[in-house]
């Protein structure tokens, strides 16, 4: 019997990515639970956003040296899981009453907080179970639901964007609102287009250098506000394209008639 599996070297580089992702999540939870203020926070919440860059790049690891695997697949889901599950609902549970005591630390409001947090990461399990067991079978221009790493990088990129902008205290309510909202889209069939490089050489140009700014800002933790705007305008615009593109083609123009 052998005490540990064998497998290619190749298929190290993108699991070690994937791993270096959950660390960061992991990362991002103790630091939400012992934040004590904006600062602490805005450290968990670019520890999000480094798992974001990661999610993108060990797929693409992955393709680039052939060692896509189902172990690989099964690891990435649960450090989804953790990063974009765990992590932006520790975030807000924890950085919403800290920073806006009145009304999210005691009584009803509380209470809901914590509820919605925790449907939050119930909705992320659920969305990477199905994601895991329909990918098969769905259009793969899209995906359904809103992905929990868009999920999670659009609530750290929200809070950093409310701490950049010295926005009022009482604004942080809105995020308690959006993470409600991205856990209804997170299990919904809403279709998304998946990011693939555009043939287009002005648009290929455009989305290349949209990838620059975005791994160079986050490391350096400049310009949260054009990130969240960025996201947002993704994600809607995503899920504009996406009902209107599915629906053109389930419901496709009537035949004209012919005239004698």
């Amino acid at each position: 019997m052998k005490l540990f599996d064998s497998f290619p070297a190749r298929y190290v580089a993108p699991n070690a990515v994937t791993c270096v992702g959950l660390v960061f999540g992991l990362a991002s939870i103790r630091t939400s639970l012992t934040a004590t203020g904006p600062e602490g926070f805005a450290t968990a919440a670019w520890f999000i956003l480094y798992a974001v860059l990661l999610d993108k790049l060990d797929g693409a690891v992955a393709r680039r040296l052939n060692a896509s695997s189902e172990f690989g697949v099964q690891l990435d889901s649960f450090s989804d899981f953790v990063t974009f599950g765990i992590s932006p609902a520790a975030l807000v549970s924890r950085a919403v009453p800290t920073l806006l005591p009145e009304p999210w630390s005691s009584g009803l409001a509380a209470t809901a907080l914590q509820a919605v947090a925790a449907v939050y990461v119930l909705a992320a399990a659920a969305r990477l179970a199905k994601f895991n067991l329909t990918t098969a079978t769905n259009d793969p221009r899209f995906f359904r639901g809103l992905p929990s790493t868009s999920s999670g990088g659009l609530l750290a990129s929200a809070f950093l964007a409310h701490q950049s902008l010295s926005l009022p205290a009482a604004w942080l309510t809105g995020l308690v609102v959006w993470m409600a909202s991205n856990l209804v889209l997170m299990v919904s069939n809403l279709p998304m287009p998946k990011l693939k490089i555009s043939p287009n050489p002005v648009v290929k140009a455009g989305q290349l250098v949209v990838m620059l700014t975005v791994y160079v800002f986050i490391p350096l933790h400049r310009f949260a506000p054009y990130l969240i705007a960025l996201s947002t305008l993704y994600t809607v615009g995503g899920f504009i394209y996406g009902v209107a593109v599915t629906s053109r083609e389930a419901d496709p123009a009537p035949a004209v008639e012919q005239r004698a």
